[in-house]
């Protein structure tokens, strides 16, 4: 099962008693409302162990939440009589009893301050066959136990207890670092307060489980009923990146935007989940995307500091894009260089040249940036590109059609600087031509 916190606990399928473990690779089915879902057979001793990568289990507060269907009809358990749907041994669990009355009331519990509190019990009736959610919190005050309809709806607080104490990690209770069992309870440390081995495995789930989480945090019934009506709160995107899009052609108009490329990693939002992409600017129209990809192109204009926010329902990550146009009067050039005047140059003009290496050098005094604006079409040919006196590449600006304010070559660094950027015609035969429209920086 990969692991969407980003944290590499990804999940391995296994099978069988103890002793005779096998890989499982889970199958899967389409659960009462259209989601894929992990089947469990509990006869065949299947579970899901992930490990404690880096101690990112190591929890204070938790939340956990199980979409699930029972089917009671298999009794996996009957020394101990309980389902179990998640446990971290020596740490936490969260299950279903049979041995309640009535019977299949959720149960979860934890070690506090080195020893087990295993008796909080809920009220409400899991049925069997049913698609359900089922959340168990920790927030170091109380001990709560929500339920909800399979999609979401008729959330309801089960049961809360006064519960305190620091939830006991690692090593402490068992001897090892025990990793976290989706649809069984399964130890391989000693009895709490013993020693040895003494591994076991029993109260194997029964069903299906079509999403299972785990949170550092005690949400509240709000996040949760948020988060189980197929929202994130508290999933955020990691770090948002702001690119210059090369060979992109910037829109007609006195003001035309750039376009980037905004791009970000998944973070702690869910595999799958959709993304909402904002830039806002004071005075300027918010350009906004929303999709599951996790990269977006924005058209922003010129002048403002640009926010750019990423969100997949909780908290957003951000970055600020600011974009500065230059004209071609902007550059120093050697030998001839001629300006023309068109409808589609951007500023009414641009400059050109057919001469074997002549120059257009820009400097800009602070940017992270730089693009090299042009025309393009049948008579234009290549130019060396120097970046800080270093060539770069060779831009080949033909085109069968003719294209306008083509941002024929970016460059970008990790932060803001001085920089040059030079265009070296060459002068390609039957082709020479080489244009300059301008510069774009980004700081």
């Amino acid at each position: 099962m990969p692991d969407s916190s980003g944290n590499g606990n990804d999940g391995a399928g296994k099978k069988g008693a103890v002793g005779a473990e096998t890989s499982w690779s889970p199958s899967t089915t389409t659960d009462s409302g259209g989601s894929p879902a992990v089947v469990f057979a509990g006869a065949q001793k299947e579970r899901i162990e992930i490990p404690n990568t880096a101690g990112s289990l190591d929890v204070s507060h938790f939340s956990i939440l199980v979409q699930f269907t029972l089917n009671e009809s298999v009794d996996t358990d009957p020394a101990h009589q309980r389902y179990e749907l998640m446990e971290k041994a020596g740490s936490f669990w969260f299950n279903v009893r049979e041995d309640t009355s009535p019977k299949y009331r959720l149960r979860v519990g934890g070690f506090f301050n080195g020893r087990a509190v295993d008796t909080f019990t809920g009220t409400h009736v899991i049925p069997s066959n049913t698609l359900t959610w089922a959340v168990a919190t920790y927030d170091g005050a109380h001990l709560e136990t929500y339920v909800a309809d399979g999609d979401g709806t008729n959330l309801a607080l089960d049961r809360s207890v006064a519960q305190t104490g620091t939830l006991n990690t690692g090593p402490t209770i068992t001897g090892i670092d025990e990793n976290l069992v989706v649809g069984a309870k399964h130890r391989k440390g000693h009895a709490p307060g013993g020693s040895g081995t003494n591994e076991d495995a029993e109260a194997f789930f029964n069903g299906t489980m079509s999403r299972f989480m785990v949170f550092d945090t005690a949400l509240t019934q709000a996040q949760i009923a948020s988060l189980v009506s197929g929202t994130t709160p508290g999933a955020k995107p990691g770090a948002v990146q702001a690119s210059l899009v090369p060979k992109a052609v910037m829109p007609s108009g006195a003001g035309p935007t750039v376009p980037y490329t905004i791009s970000w990693a998944q973070g702690t939002c869910p595999a799958g989940a959709t993304y909402t992409v904002t830039a806002t600017a004071a005075g300027s129209p918010a350009v906004s995307h929303t999709g599951t990809a996790l990269s977006a192109t924005l058209n922003l204009s010129l002048g403002p500091s640009w926010a750019v926010a990423v969100g997949c329902g909780g908290d957003s990550a951000t970055t600020i894009v600011r974009s500065s146009g230059f004209q071609e009067s902007a550059a120093s050039y050697t030998k001839t260089w001629h300006s023309t005047s068109f409808a589609g140059a951007w500023g009414g003009t641009s400059t050109y040249t057919t001469l074997a290496s002549a120059s257009a050098t820009f400097h800009c005094s602070s940017c992270r940036a730089i693009a090299w604006v042009t025309d393009e079409d049948s008579a234009h040919g290549s130019a060396k590109v120097y970046v800080d006196g270093v060539l770069k590449a060779t831009v080949n600006t033909r085109s069968s059609s003719a294209l306008d304010r083509v941002l024929a070559y970016t460059f970008e660094w990790a932060t803001d600087g001085a920089h040059t950027l030079k265009i070296s015609n060459v002068a390609t035969s039957g082709h020479p031509r080489t244009t300059v429209d301008g510069f774009i920086t980004r700081s």
